[in-house]
């Protein structure tokens, strides 16, 4: 089972959604999925029991109850539990500088127990969410957290315009011509962008390109080919390179494997 809640009106600006996810099987993990990057940080607690990653390189990994996933530059492996349930806290690109108060560059690539980061309102806050009675009782106490640790800055708009031209364009289109457009010197507009979505504006943008690849790959029948050339690349190798260091596999075998 798989269903969406949308966050209140005073959140939605920095939360995109809750995923909830649920899988009720007699196996203990299922087969593991590839997880790759799509621009948005989470953060995952888990009422069932707890799912199995794989970094690029490294061995496996159980995650915490309470877990915070920041920016992915990589790829990882997932294996959900047979007995799944958690909820995903889907940030907008820039959101999760507006609840925590520390470097989201630390995030980068990692998958940290909110312990880590807030012990004593993370015990807390795991509490509540295991004693809920259910996941509208859990989103509850979500947002009340959420709410009591919201900070406003100024520099927010500045970089919530800057994603919004990224994403416009797709992708396609460099950072000096993005910080022209909110009106900063490029290393300054660099530093701000870093500090709220936790990587650079150049690595958000390929990200950004290799989800407008996937959702046009899966909307309409083009050429790899074509799909390079709809979506700025140099070349076929240009293409292949960049899908391959995002995805760990090159475009023909991630299509393939996903059909």
């Amino acid at each position: 089972m798989i269903d969406y809640i949308e966050p209140i009106k005073i959140l939605s600006k920095y939360i995109k959604n809750y995923l909830i996810v649920e899988t009720n099987n007699s196996v203990d993990y299922l087969p593991k999925e590839r997880v790759y990057p799509c621009g948005y940080a989470t953060m995952v607690f888990h009422y069932g029991s707890p799912s199995k990653f794989q970094k690029k390189n490294s061995g496996k990994c159980i995650e915490p109850n309470l877990v915070i996933c920041g920016q992915q530059t990589n790829y990882y492996d997932l294996s959900l539990s047979g007995k799944t349930g958690m909820i995903l806290i889907v940030f907008r690109p820039h959101g999760v500088k507006s609840f925590f108060n520390f470097p989201i560059t630390e995030l980068l690539n990692e998958n940290l127990s909110l312990q880590d980061l807030s012990n004593n309102e993370a015990n807390e806050l795991e509490d509540k969410l295991f004693n809920s009675p259910n996941n509208k009782q859990r989103v509850i106490h979500l947002e009340n957290f959420f709410i009591k640790r919201l900070i406003h800055n100024n520099e927010f708009k500045r970089v919530e315009h800057a994603i919004k031209i990224i994403e416009n364009s797709k992708g396609q289109i460099k950072a000096q011509d993005i910080a022209h457009e909110v009106c900063l010197g490029i290393k300054q507009f660099e530093r701000t962008f870093s500090k709220y979505v936790g990587v650079n504006p150049k690595k958000f943008a390929s990200i950004v390109r290799l989800q407008n690849v996937i959702q046009m790959k899966s909307n309409y029948k083009k050429s790899m080919t074509q799909l390079a050339y709809d979506n700025g690349y140099y070349d076929q190798s240009h293409f292949i390179h960049d899908f391959k260091s995002l995805t760990g596999l090159t475009p023909k075998a991630f299509f393939n494997f996903r059909k």
